[in-house]
Formats: C-alpha cells, structure tokens, sequence
C-alpha cells in the first residue's frame, strides 16, 4: 500500500499515476548551486525536489529540483542524474557523477504539481525523457 499526500492509504491498483507526491521544501542549502545561482535575487522563492521514474519500466531518471516563486507566477528547474563514471581503486566501489541540466525558467502560476508537470514536459520534448 502506498500513502497518499493526505494520509488516506490506497492500493497499489488504485494509485494515481499523474499525481505528484513531493515531500516538504527543501532548504536553500540543500538546492542544486545552480539552481539557486537562477533565481538569485527573487523573493520568496520555495525550494522543492522529487525522483522521476517511468511508471511503465520502473526506472529511475533522475531527481528534479524546482524553484517556484508563485507571488512572480515564474518556476524554474533542473533534471539531475548521476552517471557511473569509474570505480574506487582502494574500495572496487562505483564512482557516481552528479550532473545537472541548465536551469530552465518558465511561468508558472498553478502551484507546483503543475511546475513540475510542466518541467517534464519539456523535458520530452528537448529528448531528455522519452
């Protein structure tokens, strides 16, 4: 069973599969330097992250980071992946590399769910999600 963002538990079956579940903010610190390097400067701007998976395969794409100033009705986001890039020569254990897209800046005025339906979106169409 899985919890839905309300706290009323539902089947895996039952699962809306175009809802967004994202956890509380983030703190600034803990944004993508990038990220917050876009939207210096902004006011009351909230910090928000979330995993991408495709449903039909099960995996994992990489974490989104969004900045949403809903007062400016602007959003602005990152995809980040991590990519296997050698191994530890003491330990034999994978080295994995952060890597981020360029912040994309984009208006948004219908809260976040609709920012980040809207990044991926984008994604799609730039050939980053399939």
């Amino acid at each position: 069973m899985r919890e839905q963002p309300i706290g009323e538990a539902v089947e895996d079956d039952a699962w809306p599969a175009s809802d967004v579940m994202w956890p509380p903010e983030i703190e600034v610190s803990e944004a993508h330097a990038s990220l917050v390097k876009a939207v210096a400067g902004s006011r009351g701007v909230r910090f928000f992250t979330a995993f991408i998976i495709d449903i039909p395969s099960d995996t994992y794409l990489g974490d989104v980071q969004m900045a949403i100033d809903e007062a400016a009705g602007a959003a602005c986001g990152i995809l980040l992946t991590k990519h296997i890039t050698g191994r530890d020569a003491a330990t034999g254990e994978p080295v994995l590399t952060e890597e981020a897209t360029r912040p994309f800046k984009f208006p948004c005025s219908e809260g976040v769910a609709k920012a980040i339906a809207s990044f991926c979106g984008k994604l799609k169409m730039a050939g980053i999600f399939s």
